[in-house]
C-alpha cells in the first residue's frame, strides 16, 4: 500500500483515516510537522446485518496514511487509504466476491481513500473528524467520531517516540457508493469501526 498527500488514488473503511487527523490537540511538536499511520497498530473493521440476524463483519489489512499539521495555527490535513484487495472476513469465497466488480470491484478500484480537514473538539477534547470517502470512484462525506483520543511519549524496547492514538467509529449507506448487490438481505448501512496510531516523520 502506499499513499501520500499528493496522491489521487481512491477509502470505504473503508473505510476509514482516518481519525489520526486528530492530532490537533497537540502542540508539542515542531511545526510544520508530518505525521505517518503505523500499520501494525491501525486497523479498519467494517461490518453489515446478514438477514437481519446476524452480522458479517471483516477487516483491511493494507492501511497507509499521512498527515501535514501546524500546531501554531491548527491548520492540517490527512490522506488515509486502504488496499480494498486486503478485504478479510475469514471465509475466502466472501473475500473473492467482495473483491469483485459487485463490490469493491479491487482491480479497476484498488484503494478506498478518506481525506478531512476539519477536526471537531469540545472544551478542548476530540470528538469528530470531518471530510470525504472515497470508494468505487464515488466521493460521499463522513464523519468518523471519536470514541477516545490522546498523545503523548511510549517507550518500547528502549526507543521513546511521540505517539497520538485513538478508537473511532462511523456508519455509511454502501447504496451510496453504488455497492447494491444482495441488497436488502445483505444491509444497506454498514459499520466501521477505526483504530489509529501515528507518529512524527516518515516511515524507516
Amino acid at each position: 500500500m502506499r499513499a501520500t498527500l499528493s496522491r489521487a488514488a481512491p477509502v470505504a473503511a473503508p473505510f476509514a483515516a482516518i481519525a489520526v487527523a486528530a492530532i490537533m490537540p497537540l502542540t508539542a511538536f515542531a511545526a510544520p510537522a508530518s505525521y505517518t499511520v503505523d500499520p501494525l497498530h491501525t486497523s479498519v473493521y467494517f461490518g453489515a446485518s446478514h438477514f437481519d440476524r446476524t452480522t458479517v463483519r471483516g477487516r483491511f489489512g493494507k492501511i497507509d496514511g499521512r498527515i501535514v499539521y501546524d500546531p501554531a495555527t491548527g491548520a492540517g490535513s490527512l490522506d488515509f487509504t486502504v488496499g480494498t484487495d486486503s478485504v478479510d472476513t475469514g471465509n475466502r469465497t466472501l473475500d473473492g466476491v467482495l473483491r469483485s466488480d459487485q463490490f469493491l470491484d479491487a482491480q479497476n478500484n484498488p484503494y478506498a481513500r478518506f481525506t478531512a480537514n476539519r477536526f471537531v473538539t469540545d472544551g478542548g477534547k476530540l470528538v469528530a473528524v470531518e471530510g470525504t470517502f472515497t470508494l468505487r470512484g464515488v466521493t460521499q462525506p463522513l464523519r468518523l467520531d471519536a470514541d477516545r483520543f490522546s498523545c503523548g511519549q511510549t517507550v518500547l524496547f528502549g526507543v521513546r517516540r511521540d505517539v497520538c492514538g485513538g478508537d473511532f467509529h462511523a456508519t455509511l449507506k454502501r447504496s451510496a457508493f453504488g455497492l447494491t448487490r444482495f441488497l436488502p438481505e445483505v444491509g444497506d448501512e454498514v459499520t466501521l469501526q477505526i483504530t489509529v496510531e501515528a507518529s512524527p516523520g516518515n516511515p524507516q
